[in-house]
């Protein structure tokens, strides 16, 4: 069966980069619930998710390499959400540390009852900059070391802003 679903994938990435409408249609719809439930978690509302959700979506259609391995096929487009996020908001990550840098309090831990939808909601009330890598490395797992190579800061930023991510998160929820 597992064989069976990957010669699936593989036939429709196949058709999708040649242009078939159809089998980019198919590919879409499969996998938008996955692709939303990265890209929702870095725009601030719903309009701007889809768009970047979508501006994903025409890389992976537009480029066969995107794709290394269909087994790896989720893997893969996850960084291509990313890399789209973070194409999306090139323009606002390229402030300086300076002019970004919020008032801060003190360190409160957050209330473990609160619900998904009220920490997404949180979350995407969040500067940009501190939205994403508060993503990138809370939810998504990436290292300060890979955040700074991706959107090509330091360390210290990347340290910085999710430490201001979290005392935003922190005096929200109190």
């Amino acid at each position: 069966m597992i064989v069976s679903a990957e010669k699936d994938l593989h036939l429709l990435l196949t058709q999708s980069h040649a242009g078939d409408r159809n089998a980019q249609r198919e590919l879409y719809e499969r996998y938008y619930s996955f692709a939303m439930r990265i890209c929702i978690r870095y725009a601030p509302n719903r309009l701007e998710c889809v768009k970047i959700m979508n501006n994903g979506f025409c890389k992976l259609f537009a480029e066969p390499d995107s794709i290394k391995h269909i087994a790896d096929f989720q893997v893969n487009l996850q960084k291509i959400m990313i890399n789209s996020i973070l194409n999306y908001y090139k323009g606002e990550i390229k402030l300086t540390l300076k002019e970004s840098i919020a008032k801060t309090g003190h360190d409160h831990a957050i209330d473990k009852s609160l619900t998904k939808h009220h920490l997404l909601s949180a979350v995407q009330k969040l500067p940009v900059i501190q939205r994403i890598i508060f993503n990138l490395h809370t939810i998504d797992g990436y290292t300060h070391f890979e955040i700074s190579k991706m959107m090509n800061v330091t360390n210290s930023f990347s340290e910085r802003f999710l430490f201001l991510a979290k005392n935003t998160l922190s005096s929200m929820m109190i």
